[in-house]
């Protein structure tokens, strides 16, 4: 069977040319009748003609101007009689346009309403979740200034959110008190967002909080909001690895301008692990040791309590009983108080440490006895040994009542560059700790 030919639609142009060409076939086939209409009324004429004429000439010349007239009317009637028959014939000519039919709504208005309403619904309900859940997530800016540090903090804490603490100098506000914040107070701010606290040092500078017993990383940030430039050393002890020992200056220290370097500097002692039992070279259980660090302040800290708790370290892990005679906060002690808490102790051997701000350079050992195998000889052999400047000094009034072994190491003077440098390395202090211990144990081991 053959394909059925594609129906193509006309255009508009097209469809009217179509409707004039029919037009003008209809005016064809009703020509002939036409022209027989004309040529009946032409005949009339002739026919009226010769009646006309026996009436005389004058009669015709003065009807000529009637007959004229009824041509004209004649003829007229005769074209609109065409004419009609013209569009008589148009009107039979059949439309090329389709009508088309009228397409059903595939969705109704109420359906339509309907859907809207619906989307409308839903909408409402993802805005409503949206804003519940943007309202959890976030926490108004509690309002800080006029408390102290400690409650704006505890404030902050209280609305998940973080202290950033800057310290403003020189101030007229009393100290520690918040005189500015940022986010102000009322604004919406995400949970754990930086809320910056500016706290007034009064006119009189800052106190160095204390920090003993804090961890290394919540001590450093204090520091450094406080603008103080931090330098960390590490003590062996049993303590916990990066618990806070100590300060130097030491807690308390009232800082009056940052921007002086002398000022400026502090250094933060932490924790670090005890020496292991493989390191330990003597077995020394019952030794009664007392370490005597007198306070000095430098440039480097409390060096007599940091090298004294290094040397207490070496002797507990061999067994020995050390006793330190004071604690990392006790800076201001007469030196009586010191020595005769050392008395009480009945030590075995007694060690002094202390720093200088006069005298010669370098280490300095200093012993009421002089022989070749005294506990003061050996350690400053020692220290030779290890490539320590030292030198040894004989003192007969050197001693305590009730204590057989004294020996004091004065570690340095701060008045001499070389020795400060020197206080400022960990290496250096473990060193001349390290040499403490190896050259007045031998004698109190218990496995020589």
């Amino acid at each position: 069977m053959a394909a059925d030919k594609p129906i193509r639609l006309l255009s508009k142009q097209e469809r009217q040319d179509l409707q004039t060409q029919k037009g003008a076939q209809a005016w064809e086939e009703l020509q002939p009748k036409w022209s027989a209409v004309m040529g009946e009324g032409q005949k009339g004429q002739n026919q009226n003609s010769p009646v006309e004429a026996g009436a005389g000439e004058l009669r015709e010349q003065q009807n000529q101007s009637q007959g004229q007239q009824q041509n004209q009317s004649q003829s007229a009637q005769a074209a609109q009689k065409v004419e009609s028959m013209r569009a008589a014939a148009l009107l039979r000519v059949p439309s090329l346009e389709r009508e088309r039919p009228t397409r059903r709504r595939l969705i109704g208005v109420e359906a339509t309403i309907r859907g809207f309403l619906w989307m409308l619904s839903l909408a409402c309900v993802i805005f409503y979740l949206g804003m519940a859940s943007w309202d959890y997530s976030h926490v108004e800016v509690p309002e800080l200034q006029g408390l102290s540090t400690e409650q704006a903090v505890q404030r902050l804490e209280e609305k998940d959110l973080i202290a950033d603490i800057t310290i403003y100098r020189s101030s007229p506000y009393p100290e520690g008190e918040i005189i500015g914040q940022t986010p102000s107070l009322g604004e919406r701010v995400q949970r754990d967002s930086v809320v910056e606290l500016v706290v007034s040092t009064g006119l009189d500078g800052f106190e160095i909080p204390n920090l003993i017993g804090q961890d290394q990383d919540t001590a450093l940030r204090t520091l450094e909001r406080l603008g103080l430039q931090v330098r960390v050393e590490q003590l062996q002890t049993e303590e916990p690895a990066g618990t806070v020992l100590l300060t130097a200056p030491p807690s308390g220290t009232r800082i009056l301008d940052t921007s002086d370097p002398d000022e400026a500097h502090i250094t933060l002692y932490v924790a670090t692990h005890v020496l292991s039992a493989g390191l330990v070279d003597f077995r020394l259980t019952g030794l009664q040791v007392a370490i005597e660090p007198r306070y000095t302040l430098t440039p480097a800290g409390d060096i007599s309590f940091d090298v004294a708790r290094r040397l207490s370290s070496l002797f507990e892990a061999a067994d020995a009983d050390v006793s330190i005679t004071r604690s990392s906060r006790e800076h201001v002690l007469e030196q009586d108080e010191l020595d005769s808490r050392a008395a009480r102790l009945a030590p075995q051997l007694h060690i002094i440490l202390t720093v200088r701000d006069t005298g010669p350079s370098g280490v300095i050992v200093r012993s009421a006895d002089d022989s070749e195998d005294s506990t003061g000889r050996l350690i400053y052999q020692r220290l030779l040994d290890n490539q320590i400047d030292a030198s040894f000094v004989q003192s007969e009034t050197f001693g305590m009542a009730g204590i057989s072994n004294s020996v004091e190491v004065v570690l340095g003077n701060t008045s001499h560059a070389e020795d400060v440098n020197r206080f400022t390395e960990t290496f250096w202090r473990d060193h001349v700790a390290r040499a403490i211990y190896m050259a007045a144990s031998p004698q109190f081991s218990l496995e020589r």
